[in-house]
């Protein structure tokens, strides 16, 4: 019974004619009672909370304990909420961010920085009424970069004042700063060539200052490409990769760069989901998700969307990109009262010759289907295969994955036929509304043939 691979990571490459892998909608784990050692499981559903924000697209949403009594604030179709109640306009039209302390909320999308103290939504008298492209919160401080410069300012602590000489210069290269994070005391400035860590000083003149020696060089891609997960970060660089940590740690392929530079649009965040973290990479046309703890990316995507319906993740809630709702992950199988494709693939090259398939075993979990009655109570795996690396498909091939209880339904398609160069590639979806675990793709497995 030969295993052949299954993909674990989604590759998509334009130069050099390679074959694609999807994974779509699923996560890797490893499983040590399987022979693999891993296996993919279906994501967590999307549900609707019904705490909508207006028209949407949700930009960005905030929540903190100890911040206007933790509730959720969100910028969505260029006003600020407090859950479901406008409190204002928010001007500008370049990437949201929101941050706040005991005092309130302050707000900034690349033009005037205002601030909200539980009251009222006003404008903060910033230097020279220049735009504010981020702002953040560390060490009791809101800190504001002003846009196409490298200076950034700071408020006193708790406080929403700006001071005209309450700045610094990130000055270890002329760049401009586009983003920055404060993680661990420590404030992250990401510039368009540089990314410079200013530990907090607890000096009330000079609150932060520069690490010396401790210089990333490679700055960001454009402001919201930049996200704290863990104890460490994560960016989009300048030249298009996604790196962890330092710029040696660069967990992005080939394949994903290339359309990273494609995409007119890039942003990264990370988010929470069965108690691991995730980032989410999301360009123009498609989002891609990344687990830290196995190292893999996999393709999200909501049905009918080209993309994940998710643009942002604060307090275990998130904003939909689509509209103006909140949204969390619920049990189940139906994302966002729709069907959840979940789809991945196996295959091996083929060098010379040609070989005949007789058959394929998808291993997965069978009889785990929830419905007694309906449309779902025989739910189904679909499979295609393709010859020429994934350029062409043949038809989806429907398979039982069993009623309730039926442990032992075999998940086989027979009667494969030649496979030759250049590879032998199969995929499998399944969009029933049930539980789908993927621990082994087996090819000629004795005891099946034509049936």
């Amino acid at each position: 019974m030969p295993n052949i691979e299954f993909a674990t990571s989604s590759y998509e490459r334009g130069r050099g004619d390679l074959p694609p892998l999807s994974v779509t909608n699923m996560v890797l784990e490893q499983a040590p009672t399987e022979k693999t050692g891993k296996a993919l499981q279906s994501r967590m559903a999307v549900i609707d909370r019904g705490e909508n924000m207006g028209s949407g697209p949700v930009a960005a949403i905030f929540r903190k304990d100890g911040v206007q009594s933790g509730d959720l604030f969100g910028v969505s179709n260029g006003n600020l909420y407090r859950v479901t109640a406008s409190l204002g306009a928010v001007p500008g039209f370049g990437p949201v961010s929101i941050a706040g302390n005991e005092g309130g909320v302050m707000v900034a999308a690349g033009d005037a920085l205002r601030y909200y103290n539980g009251t009222t939504l006003e404008d903060v008298a910033f230097p020279d009424s220049a735009p504010v492209t981020k702002v953040l919160a560390g060490a009791g401080r809101f800190i504001a970069l002003r846009a196409d410069t490298g200076k950034f300012y700071w408020t006193p602590v708790l406080a929403s004042t700006v001071d005209p000489l309450d700045f610094a210069t990130a000055e270890n290269q002329p760049d401009n700063l586009k983003d920055a994070l404060f993680i661990d005391d420590v404030l992250w400035l990401f510039g368009t060539e540089t990314v410079e860590p200013w530990p907090n000083t607890s000096d009330a003149d000079l609150p932060f200052q520069p690490l010396e020696g401790r210089v990333i060089e490679k700055g960001i891609r454009a402001t919201g490409c930049a996200a704290a997960i863990g104890s460490t970060f994560a960016w989009v660089t300048n030249e298009n990769q996604v790196c962890l940590s330092d710029e040696n740690n660069i967990i992005s392929n080939n394949g994903l760069q290339e359309r990273i530079e494609a995409s007119a649009s890039v942003s990264l965040f990370a988010f929470v989901m069965g108690g691991n973290e995730f980032l989410c990479l999301q360009l123009d046309t498609e989002t891609q998700v990344y687990q830290p703890r196995t190292g893999q990316w996999s393709e999200w995507k909501t049905y009918g969307q080209e993309r994940w319906a998710v643009g942002c993740f604060s307090g275990g809630v998130m904003g939909s990109n689509i509209d103006g709702r909140t949204l969390t992950f619920g049990a189940g199988h139906v994302d966002l009262g729709r069907q959840m494709e979940r789809l991945w693939s196996a295959g091996m090259p083929m060098d010379g010759g040609a070989a005949r398939i007789s058959n394929v075993v998808a291993r997965v979990n069978i009889g785990q289907t929830p419905f007694l009655t309906g449309d779902y109570v025989d739910p189904v795996i679909e499979m295609r295969t393709s010859r020429d690396g994934g350029k062409t498909w043949g038809e989806w091939r429907r398979k039982s994955l069993g009623r309730q209880g039926d442990w032992r339904q075999e998940v086989r398609w027979r009667g494969i036929g030649l496979a030759g160069r250049p590879s032998f590639l199969a995929q499998f979806r399944v969009t029933d509304p049930v539980d789908i675990r993927v621990s082994g793709v087996l090819i000629n497995e004795p005891g099946g043939g034509r049936q």
